[in-house]
């Protein structure tokens, strides 16, 4: 798994960030999440009051499915890692990687429940 880690965090800053934070939100999540509410979580941005449609990522195509750490389960409509030991092995390292991806998460789970949905 280091060389998978490594390989991302070789990428562009913008990318190598979208990479991380697309990892916690699989490994933080309480179960797994749609593809629609992952590109959602990873389109807002604090301060934002709507979610603006054109800023939707696709999560297939991030740095994170790029080198092969994500998938879609298409028999239940899910992104999970590729295999459980990158769940296992990420925990260990999210600190080190990307300290701030708890405080991110949060951050967005508090602008998203001030989005205005009616602007959408």
């Amino acid at each position: 798994h280091d060389a998978v880690v490594e390989r991302i965090n070789q990428q562009g800053h913008d990318d190598r960030k979208l990479a991380w934070l697309t990892l916690s939100w699989i490994i933080n999540a309480e179960r797994p999440l749609r593809p629609s509410e992952l590109e959602e979580a990873l389109s807002v941005q604090p301060g934002d009051r709507k979610i603006d449609p054109e800023s939707l990522l696709d999560v297939q195509t991030t740095a994170s499915a790029r080198v092969g750490l994500v998938m879609l389960n298409e028999k239940d409509d899910t992104i999970r890692l590729m295999h459980y030991t990158i769940q296992n092995y990420l925990e260990r390292i999210q600190s080190r990687q990307f300290p701030e991806a708890q405080l991110q998460i949060t951050m967005t789970c508090f602008t998203y429940l001030s989005l205005d949905f009616a602007a959408v």
